[in-house]
């Protein structure tokens, strides 16, 4: 951009120099400057539309790294839990099988079956969302990367049509309005291929999302923490007896710390 505008200032001067050059040369010499100059101008705004539009891909691909990043620790998450019931499920390849006709570790078997089978789910389902989102990063990336392309040509297109002020070369002027031509051409057709990938991408993504959210959402709904506590602990007895201790822990604890400030005192 600094370049750019370095290039257009330039043009400006020589556009100057030369239209008090060609006032003494006649009306003539008037209309080729007028249209570089316009030209110049409009390459202006094709270069300021490229520069906005790269700042607008860069930004929606840092936000999407960040949602990927949120997705892949979800799948860190479920991952972790899976191997954590794996390690309990091979601790049961060892445990005899004698203490009642269907094998007393039959009830723990098949928590830890249910709980591997639940968590293999989220983990499928949280791998499938947070790979759903390789493609929408590279959608922007390559966006970003083809709108710098075609702001490079125009840039290209405005030191072209300086050249063609201070030099006064028509041949320099009309490469600059086809390099004009290409950049539009190169924006119009970046916008179309990174519109069509984020659309795609971006429903490929709200259906992964979607189907690990119902999946948490059936955990949580199935209360099966509170279910697995009710069954260690039928009648909260154990958790009865927990609570006083902790209360006259606590009790204690309020005791003392008085009793310490009246000897600090």
């Amino acid at each position: 951009m600094s370049g750019a505008h370095e290039a257009l200032e330039h043009a400006e001067h020589a556009a100057h120099a030369g239209g008090h050059g060609q006032e003494t040369s006649g009306s003539k010499a008037h209309g080729p400057g007028k249209l570089i100059g316009l030209t110049m101008a409009l390459i202006g705004v094709l270069i300021a539309f490229c520069a906005a539009l790269v700042g607008a891909e860069r930004n929606e691909l840092t936000r999407t790294m960040i949602e990927q990043t949120q997705a892949h620790s979800d799948y860190s998450s479920a991952s972790t839990k899976f191997r954590l019931i794996m390690l309990d499920l091979e601790k049961q390849r060892g445990v005899p099988a004698v203490n009642s006709p269907d094998g007393g570790d039959r009830p723990v078997l098949r928590r830890l079956l249910r709980l591997y089978t639940d968590y293999s789910k989220e983990r499928k389902y949280s791998k499938e969302w947070a790979d759903s989102y390789s493609p929408l990063v590279q959608a922007h990336f390559e966006g970003a990367e083809g709108y710098e392309h075609a702001q490079l040509i125009a840039e290209i297109g405005i030191v072209l049509a300086s050249l063609g002020v201070l030099l006064g070369s028509r041949s320099a002027w009309l490469l600059s309005i086809v390099l004009a031509v290409v950049c539009v051409v190169q924006l119009g057709r970046t916008n179309l291929h990174t519109r069509h990938e984020i659309a795609e991408s971006s429903e490929k993504i709200h259906h992964s999302e979607e189907a690990y959210q119902e999946l948490r959402k059936a955990h949580v709904g199935a209360n099966e923490d509170e279910r697995t506590v009710e069954a260690l602990d039928p009648g909260g007895k154990l958790r009865a007896e927990n609570e006083p201790a902790a209360t006259a822990g606590g009790s204690e604890h309020d005791a003392v710390e008085p009793s310490n400030q009246r000897a600090t005192h």
